[in-house]
């Protein structure tokens, strides 16, 4: 079996807006709403984790929009990390093993296809993640501020997520995350900690995560393509 875990906490503090970001109109829907609806068309997806603060839950709730399957909730955490673990414990409840899809909320434009490739390289390599070459030159800055060294692009990867991973292995390495009290900033720091690689894969440089208001502005622009495309 497939499931996804939806992780939506932000409270949006960078968009300088009232409401959390998830909330947040992105050409008529809110960004939530986008990302789930994204999900639900998906057949090979068989179960939907949404990691929500408890406060929000009636929030969600209330919103007018019919999904069309179960969406399942689970608490979300101080940190990002204790979401996720949250959300993998309430997926563990609905399918004992199988994959695990991780994914932000906050990434209403991810495709199909783009989550599909990475089941089926999770299926073949045993986790994967999608993502991109920067489109910059990265430098390392001292404390000084100045530039230590510029480091080889081509050797850069920029993560996104979706993450797909064994349900039951990115579990256990979240698991001991906890036990070890440490924090990390992706579930794929996670997994190669505790259990092992991750075969990383092409995504998309539409696959933005909604963070500032420049990236509403973007993904407007890309929506707008996108159905210019469909008609």
């Amino acid at each position: 079996m497939v499931g996804a875990v939806i992780v939506s906490g932000g409270k949006g503090s960078r968009m300088g807006a009232d409401v959390p970001k998830q909330y947040l109109d992105l050409k008529g829907v809110p960004v939530l709403a986008r990302t789930l609806t994204a999900f639900c068309d998906m057949e090979f997806i068989d179960n939907i984790v949404l990691v929500l603060p408890k406060d929000e839950w009636e929030t969600f709730k209330s919103l007018p929009y019919a999904f069309g399957r179960e969406i399942h909730l689970a608490a979300g955490g101080a940190r990002r990390q204790d979401s996720v673990r949250s959300g993998l414990k309430a997926l563990e409840s609905l399918q004992t093993d199988g994959i695990a899809v991780i994914h932000d909320g906050a990434r209403p434009l991810v495709t199909e296809s783009i989550v599909k490739e990475g089941v089926e390289l999770c299926i073949r390599h045993g986790a994967s993640a999608c993502g991109m070459k920067p489109k910059d030159t990265i430098k390392v800055r001292g404390e000084d501020g100045f530039s230590r060294e510029t480091l080889d692009r081509d050797s850069l990867f920029s993560v996104q997520t979706p993450q797909v991973f064994d349900l039951q292995k990115i579990l256990t390495a979240h698991e001991r995350l906890e036990a070890s009290r440490e924090t990390v900033t992706d579930d794929t720091a996670a997994y190669e900690k505790y259990i092992g690689g991750v075969y990383l894969y092409k995504g998309s440089y539409e696959n933005i995560k909604i963070t500032t208001p420049e990236d509403m502005a973007v993904a407007e622009a890309i929506l707008a393509r996108r159905i210019t495309k469909e008609w």
